[in-house]
């Protein structure tokens, strides 16, 4: 086992200084702290536990200030060691990106090999892409606000009129039983909608749900998405 000392007592269901109530977890597993740290959360490089994953060995992250047990992240099969504290749980946590540009290209007519042309445009100006939908009408993409005017302009350079939103935030709902349970994003949209919060974007994969939203909303969102899913508790 790896023991990792911080300042604080362990994973958190989401970042203290935003959520009040968030609260350590047991036990984690490698995916859903790999998706927690790709994804805005700061307690772990997202590289070692990726390390660790591939041989198989647990981590232990814990506060330096406190003898508590902290989080344990290891593979699913692992949980059964841990005796108490463990509870069923479809989402573990809520992280979040900010400071994010989205950009909307719309293809005329469905032209041909136009989001072949956007995206290597990007690639060859070594501008990193997320949260990408791919549609026959256009393409949806987000960077980095930093790299959001250099963006624009090499895309009008090649002839296209792209459309941007700066100062977006890019929340993540990570959880290792989300996936094909039904409700899951049932839930977000309804906790979003009821703190009169605007869905700019949203896509999924196995462990991940993430949605695009303004960056003035983001500390609401977060804090309505821990509410709903009660990480509280």
């Amino acid at each position: 086992m790896v023991d990792i000392y911080t300042d604080v007592n362990g994973i958190l269901t989401a970042d203290p200084r935003i959520v009040e109530d968030a609260r350590p977890l047991t036990v984690v597993s490698y995916a859903e702290i790999c998706n927690m740290a790709h994804h805005g959360a700061k307690v772990i490089h997202p590289r070692a536990v990726e390390i660790a994953m591939q041989s198989q060995i647990p981590v232990r992250v814990r506060s330096t200030f406190a003898d508590t047990e902290g989080t344990l992240v290891t593979h699913p099969e692992g949980f059964q060691d841990v005796q108490t504290g463990i509870v069923d749980r479809y989402v573990t946590g809520i992280a979040y990106v900010s400071n994010v540009t989205q950009i909307t290209v719309d293809v005329p007519g469905g032209a041909d090999r136009l989001q072949l042309k956007v995206f290597k445009t990007m690639a060859e100006n070594s501008i990193s892409v997320d949260f990408i939908n791919v549609t026959p009408s256009g393409v949806v993409y987000t960077v980095f606000d930093s790299d959001s005017e250099k963006a624009i302009q090499v895309l009008q350079e090649i002839g296209l009129k792209p459309q941007s939103l700066s100062g977006c935030a890019k929340v993540s709902v990570i959880g290792g039983g989300i996936n094909g349970v039904p409700g899951i994003m049932a839930r977000i949209v309804e906790s979003l909608t009821l703190a009169d919060i605007q869905i700019l974007q949203s896509a999924d994969s196995n462990t991940t749900i993430w949605v695009l939203v303004k960056k003035e909303d983001m500390v609401q969102a977060l804090r309505a998405l821990h509410a709903s899913f009660e990480l509280h508790l």
